[in-house]
């Protein structure tokens, strides 16, 4: 195994200084979108250190630490940020590659998706180890299961899209398979894109190119479709409150939808500017209600107004 840290561990914060790191707070900037008011807390590009983010592929912040996680796949890394979006550190490994997710499980281990192989893997920090995440009794579809991205609940249940065979799998914690959940045989599906779980076990899958997001209930029965506004949904994210927000790359719009499907309001608009979108990809929202949008190679952070 090759040397897992190359600048700091997850657990020893970095000493930096302020100007050390190419972060913009703008407390006070706000944008007014179709009746919805959201102002930039934040802009993460890079840090003088280890560089540039390249390709930032998925995130997810932990509520217990106050950390944000960052896969930056392009970069063969992962990278952690404290709840002040301050740089804390880096983590690299010879045994993954491309990391193209990331989540931590509750036994503190960190599951991603190593996009060269093909596999998810568990990455072990205390022990200074990684290894390969394996679907116990997986039943085979017709293509090869190649993990796409995935969402975990807080349990540790996995919930892992079937890149290939349209499909997402939901499997225990110890990767025991669970149910495979599908959409309705008679829909035209293309491939599911992202998903998200919320606290009752509801999944939230997002077909970019059938423009569609589907909501399936906690025993993988699909509950509605919809897609109206949609130009290309490529990622999906929900409230506490039930709210469901897509964000769509083409428009570089946040969509905000409710339970029903019905459209709210959105957020941000087109272009390269503070608060606009211009190539977005991945979407996270935290329980605070912060709204992390991967846009190219930086992440901006939102919030909304009242």
């Amino acid at each position: 195994m090759g040397k897992i840290f190359r600048s700091a561990s997850f657990r020893q914060k970095a000493v930096l200084s302020f100007c050390a790191v190419f972060l913009i707070l703008i407390p006070g900037m706000a944008f007014s979108l179709q009746q919805k008011e959201f102002r930039t807390v934040a802009v993460i590009t890079r840090e003088e250190i280890s560089g540039p983010l390249k390709e930032p592929a998925a995130l997810f912040f932990d509520e217990a630490k106050k950390r944000l996680y960052v896969s930056d796949s392009l970069n063969n890394r992962l990278v952690s940020y404290d709840e002040n979006f301050q740089y804390l550190s880096e983590l690299t490994d010879e045994n993954f590659a491309l990391p193209m997710g990331i989540a931590k499980t509750p036994s503190g281990e960190f599951l991603i998706v190593d996009g060269k192989k093909g596999e998810l893997k568990l990455i072990d920090v205390q022990n200074m180890a990684v290894r390969p995440f394996i679907i116990i009794n997986l039943p085979p579809g017709r293509e090869r299961f190649i993990p796409g991205r995935f969402a975990m609940d807080s349990g540790g249940r996995l919930y892992v899209i079937d890149r290939l065979n349209k499909r997402i799998i939901v499997a225990e914690p110890d990767g025991t398979f669970i149910r495979a959940v599908s959409p309705d045989s008679g829909d035209r599906v293309f491939g599911l894109n992202d998903v998200r779980v919320d606290d009752r076990g509801y999944l939230y899958a997002v077909d970019t190119l059938a423009r569609s997001v589907y909501v399936f209930d906690d025993k993988g029965s699909v509950v509605s479709r919809f897609g109206r506004g949609m130009d290309f949904p490529v990622s999906v994210a929900v409230t506490k409150k039930g709210l469901i927000y897509v964000l769509d790359r083409h428009a570089g719009k946040i969509l905000v939808f409710d339970a029903e499907g019905r459209e709210q309001y959105a957020l941000s608009r087109k272009g390269m500017g503070l608060g606009e979108l211009y190539n977005p990809s991945y979407i996270f929202i935290d329980g605070e209600g912060r709204i992390y949008a991967i846009d190219g190679a930086r992440i901006q952070v939102f919030e909304e107004g009242k």
